[in-house]
C-alpha cells in the first residue's frame, strides 16, 4: 500500500472530528463573540482616557455576536473606524470559537487646540481634532502638547470644533506644521524644558525686511517668545532650514541653564538667521526702534 493512503485517511478522519466539534460547539450557543470582554493590544504612545471610554461604549452596544454573522461584524468594524481617534481599521479576522482579532490604527496627537473659550483638545498630525477635552495643554511623551495658537482668536476665527473635525484655518495648519517638526527634532526633555507653549503663526509668513517679526512665534511660559520664521512647509527659498531653527531652540535652552558656563538669561530668542540672537526684552525694542528709523535694514 502506498504510503500517502494512510495519511490521507489520517487526515480525513482529522477535518472529520474537527467539523463535528465545530458543528457541536455551535449547536450549544459556544462559537458567539462577546464583545465586551476585550483586551487592547496597545502599540501607541499615546491613549487618553476618554478614548477607552467610547471603545467601550461601542462595545457594550454590540454584546454578543454570532462568529457566522459576517453583516453584524463588518458594522462593528464600521463603528470602531467612525471613532474620532482611530485612524485605521484593518480587516476582522474570527478566533474560533468566540474571538475576533481587529487591528486597530489609533491617531498620536502631536498639538492641541483651545475650542469653546477655555477647554483644549487634542490635534493628530493629519489635522484631525481628537477626543479628550482639558482645561490646560495636554501631558504627552513625557512633555506637552504645544497649543496652537493664538489664544486671542474668537471662536468665528478658530472654528468651532469638535471631536473628528480637520482644522482648516492657515494660521493653525501652519502652526501645526511646526509641532509635527518639534518632535521630530527636540528630544521630551528639551521640550519639557521649554514648558507649555502657544505656537502662533497667525502673522505675515515672512519676516519684514528681514527683520522685524514675521512668520511664526513661539510664546513661552515667563512671556519669553522665539521668533521662528517661516513654517516649513513649503520649503521657501533662503530659509534656514528647519533642522537649523531647531538646534538654534536647543542653544537657547542652554543659555537659560545656569549650572553651565556662559549661561544668559533672554527673552527674544530669534532662530530665523544663521546666527543665533538671544536678547533680552529691553534691547530688543531697542532693535526694533533702531531698525524702523532705519527704513528696516539690517
Amino acid at each position: 500500500m502506498p504510503g500517502w493512503i494512510p495519511l490521507a485517511v489520517l487526515l480525513i478522519g482529522l477535518f472529520v472530528v474537527l467539523r463535528g466539534l465545530e458543528a457541536d460547539a455551535r449547536a450549544r450557543g459556544v462559537a458567539t463573540i462577546d464583545a465586551t470582554r476585550y483586551r487592547l493590544h496597545e502599540n501607541t504612545r499615546y491613549v487618553h482616557p476618554s478614548w477607552r471610554q467610547e471603545l467601550e461604549r461601542v462595545l457594550l452596544r454590540y454584546g454578543d455576536v454570532d462568529v457566522d454573522d459576517d453583516l453584524r461584524i463588518e458594522r462593528f468594524v464600521g463603528d470602531l473606524q467612525a471613532l474620532a481617534f482611530v485612524a485605521e481599521v484593518g480587516p476582522a479576522s474570527v478566533v474560533w470559537p468566540d474571538g475576533l482579532s481587529v487591528p486597530v490604527r489609533m491617531h498620536e496627537p502631536v498639538a492641541c487646540v483651545r475650542v469653546g473659550g477655555r477647554d483644549f483638545l487634542p490635534v493628530a498630525a493629519d489635522g484631525t481634532v481628537l477626543p479628550g477635552y482639558a482645561i490646560e495643554p495636554h501631558p504627552a511623551y513625557g512633555a506637552w502638547l504645544p497649543a496652537l495658537g493664538p489664544h486671542e482668536l474668537g471662536e468665528a476665527e478658530r472654528g468651532p470644533y469638535q471631536p473628528g473635525d480637520r482644522i482648516r484655518e492657515r494660521p493653525l495648519l501652519d502652526a501645526l506644521d511646526v509641532a509635527r517638526t518639534l518632535w521630530y527634532h527636540l528630544a521630551p526633555e528639551e521640550i519639557r524644558a521649554l514648558g507649555p507653549l502657544v505656537i502662533d503663526a497667525s502673522r505675515d509668513r515672512a519676516p519684514t525686511a528681514r527683520a522685524l517679526p514675521g512668520g511664526v512665534v513661539l510664546d513661552l511660559e515667563g512671556a519669553r517668545r522665539v521668533l521662528f520664521g517661516r513654517p516649513p512647509r513649503p520649503v521657501e527659498p533662503g530659509e534656514l532650514p528647519v533642522q537649523r531653527k531647531w538646534e538654534h531652540v536647543r542653544a537657547g535652552l542652554e543659555l537659560l541653564r545656569e549650572d553651565l558656563p556662559g549661561s544668559k538669561p533672554w527673552d527674544v530668542l530669534d532662530v530665523r538667521f544663521d546666527d543665533l540672537s538671544a536678547v533680552s526684552r529691553a534691547e530688543w525694542e531697542a532693535r526694533e526702534a533702531a531698525l524702523r528709523e532705519g527704513g528696516g535694514r539690517r
